[in-house]
């Protein structure tokens, strides 16, 4: 989809990034005068006739969802050119990402605090039969509710997938995640392997990240990383956290994410 094909809806703001699958812009609808994100898939994708079946099905059951801890989608389309888009909420806030950038860690009760809202959303998406497939610091935003209240929100469920579905939207093109926050089934090309704990995987970087600033997986290229996911333990917390910052209970509940995965990444 080029930009101009989004001009006769949105007027198109500022494009925030582009990769293998399709690019994000920053627009604003012409008619609610509202700023939005929308996301487009290549036709090359979204051309092929089983992709296109699973998005429709996929994506209306996005767009049905309603959480305050998940970035609604608003619309889902397909352009002429085979292209299609996803429309999803603007948050105005921060990434997990930025913040860990800015201050290295975050003090334990930020990070519980992320941590709680995080898992709400979490929860909903896995109550209602969807699997995020990309949990990481960038898709995970800390911004202010309308009471001025903090509030985390899970963004881009542009990998997402039910539970029950065979493959995921973008199974064709191979392994599309995030190396340093994917779970282990992730990298095995079986999505019969992942569900709701691959997510939990996820975050448990995620988490580690926040409460230690470092990553629990030893390694900086996709290999490495990759090798350190499927078959070494991750960073003890005497070497990441020497001073004992973080509680033993919750060093504990940060380290059974692998092992839940382990036990239920299994083919059905």
């Amino acid at each position: 989809m080029t930009e101009g094909a989004l001009l006769g809806r949105f007027e198109v703001v500022e494009k925030l990034s582009e990769g293998g699958m399709g690019v994000v812009y920053l627009v604003r609808h012409l008619l609610l005068n509202e700023v939005q994100i929308v996301k487009t898939i290549q036709p090359r994708f979204a051309s092929d006739p089983e992709f296109r079946e699973r998005f429709l099905r996929e994506a209306r059951l996005a767009t049905q969802l309603r959480h305050p801890n998940v970035a609604q989608v608003f619309d889902f389309a397909f352009a002429e050119d085979g292209s299609a888009c996803l429309v999803m909420e603007y948050i105005r806030g921060r990434t997990l990402l930025g913040l860990l950038a800015e201050h290295g860690r975050l003090t334990l009760p930020q990070a519980l605090l992320i941590a709680r809202e995080s898992l709400r959303g979490l929860a909903y998406l896995h109550r209602s039969q969807v699997v995020h497939r990309d949990v990481a610091t960038d898709n995970l935003m800390l911004a202010l509710d309308s009471d001025g209240e903090a509030i985390v929100k899970l963004i881009d469920l542009g990998l997402a997938r039910t539970v029950h579905s065979e493959s995921g939207l973008t199974a064709e093109a191979g392994f599309l995640g995030k190396v340093r926050f994917a779970s282990p089934e992730q990298f095995q090309g079986d999505s019969r392997r992942i569900g709701p704990w691959s997510d939990v995987y996820s975050f448990g970087v995620v988490l580690y990240e926040l409460l230690t600033g470092r990553h629990p997986i030893r390694g900086s290229d996709p290999v490495s990383l990759m090798t350190g996911h499927l078959l070494l333990p991750p960073l003890d917390f005497a070497e990441t956290d020497p001073d004992g910052r973080v509680p033993a209970p919750v060093r504990r509940a940060v380290e059974r994410a692998p092992i839940e995965v382990a036990k239920r990444a299994r083919p059905a």
